[in-house]
């Protein structure tokens, strides 16, 4: 006989997986925590197997509690959102929508479509995370982001979708006043600290591909950052050098301290993609966002 689960017994686990604690997790949801208690118990008496270890700190989760976590997330996301859904549909603002968009994305586009989004939706709220596609797929699994915008990666789960928004460039990028700003091409930059930006799995085919397909050495990269303000940080301080899209030197933010290197060299980049969920359609208010993020014809003339 298949277990007989309730909501509120996946609510309930989700709340002590992310708060690690009985008491944590009952003080979120406004419960007593005995009764928090009875709810895990029950839950892992319907599914025959501990969820959980209890500890002096708190609790900590069992092997299969972490897999069993994945859907439990999913199903309260999806409740969740046929909700928002429903109430959406017959006319109200009120809703959230979380995204993860990539630096570029967020340069180029969330500055014009936050606010008519607002417009339309005045009651939303909105969940924004930077970040790429490797580290943010399982949460979009999940259920936890709506969608994701940002290079395409180089493998996709089949149980998401993408959708082609753009081709992009990159340009090569240092402090302003760089000592090799007058280099010209990519072979007189060969002996420069390069930076990594954590865009592929595997570090050095950052570079591999670029500089392998004119026939030079791929430069040492020193440090791999993930961090846009860390990454800022080290490029106005050192004389590193970064390989980036083209957003980051048409952004005005940054004019002031950073510099592209022109080379004569093409410098292509991942395309720019939208992914979602496969078989499972955004909510109205996050299609209607979705729609607001894609580039104008003027974005894409200007390699955006």
């Amino acid at each position: 006989m298949a277990p007989r689960i309730k909501l509120h017994h996946l609510r309930d686990f989700v709340a002590i997986a992310q708060h690690g604690s009985l008491r944590g997790a009952a003080r979120a949801l406004g419960l007593a925590q005995p009764a928090l208690t009875r709810s895990l118990s029950e839950l892992e008496r319907e599914l025959d197997t501990s969820l959980v270890e209890r500890h002096s700190r708190g609790v900590v989760l069992t092997a299969i509690g972490q897999r069993f976590l994945t859907r439990a997330q999913s199903a309260v996301e999806e409740v969740r959102r046929a909700g928002e859904e429903v109430a959406q549909l017959g006319g109200s603002s009120r809703g959230s929508v979380a995204m993860v968009l990539s630096t570029a994305a967020m340069i180029a586009l969330l500055p014009s479509a936050v606010p008519a989004f607002q417009r339309i939706y005045p009651q939303a709220r909105l969940k924004v995370i930077e970040g790429v596609y490797p580290t943010v797929e399982a949460r979009l699994l999940s259920g936890e982001f709506d969608f994701f915008i940002g290079p395409r990666p180089e493998r996709l789960d089949s149980s998401l979708k993408l959708e082609l928004l753009f081709a992009n460039e990159r340009a090569v990028v240092g402090r302003k006043g760089h000592a090799l700003r007058l280099a010209g091409s990519l072979k007189n930059l060969g002996g420069a600290q390069w930076l990594l930006t954590g865009l592929r799995e595997r570090e050095q085919e950052e570079y591999e591909e670029l500089f392998g397909a004119y026939g030079l050495p791929v430069p040492q990269s020193w440090v791999r950052m993930e961090s846009t303000l860390g990454l800022l940080s080290l490029l106005t301080a050192t004389d590193s050098l970064v390989l980036l899209p083209r957003q980051w030197t048409d952004a005005p933010m940054f004019k002031a301290v950073l510099e592209e290197i022109v080379v004569a060299e093409k410098l292509l980049a991942p395309d720019i993609v939208l992914i979602s969920r496969a078989g499972v359609p955004l909510t109205p208010m996050a299609q209607s966002l979705s729609d607001l993020l894609r580039p104008t014809p003027k974005i894409i003339q200007n390699k955006f």
